[in-house]
């Protein structure tokens, strides 16, 4: 991310772990200073790029103020969504790690290769 988005200071990536079977959320804080735009930019630019089935942006990801790591279980999609203030912005990805892990990337490779939909095979 340093050398992609020119940042100074490198991200922290946090994942949140508890005691469920599969499921994964993965935080990194991003801070004002460190960036050239704004909350909304970020949100923006997210929104904008992560359109696709295999991985999309979500302006709100929460299920009554809650985040569920295991809610992507047995899902070979990834789900982002940005949030925070102005001064502290949270990216935060929500997914199976068995899913979209090493197994969900070679059956989408190998799609790709073959010429099919990206998403064949796959649980999105």
């Amino acid at each position: 991310m340093n050398a992609i988005c020119g940042l100074e200071n490198a991200p922290v990536f946090c994942p949140i772990v508890a005691d469920f079977y599969s499921g994964m959320e993965v935080t990194v804080s991003l801070f004002k200073k460190d960036l050239q735009g704004s909350l909304a930019d970020v949100r923006r630019t997210y929104a904008s790029y992560y359109t696709g089935p295999l991985i999309h942006f979500k302006e709100t990801a929460d299920e009554n103020g809650f985040l569920s790591a295991a809610a992507f279980t047995g899902r070979d999609d990834m789900e982002i969504t940005v949030t925070g203030n102005e001064d502290r912005i949270l990216l935060v990805s929500r997914f199976d790690n068995l899913g979209k892990g090493a197994s969900g990337a070679a059956i989408q490779n190998m799609n790709i290769v073959l010429g099919l939909p990206e998403t064949t095979g796959l649980e999105v």
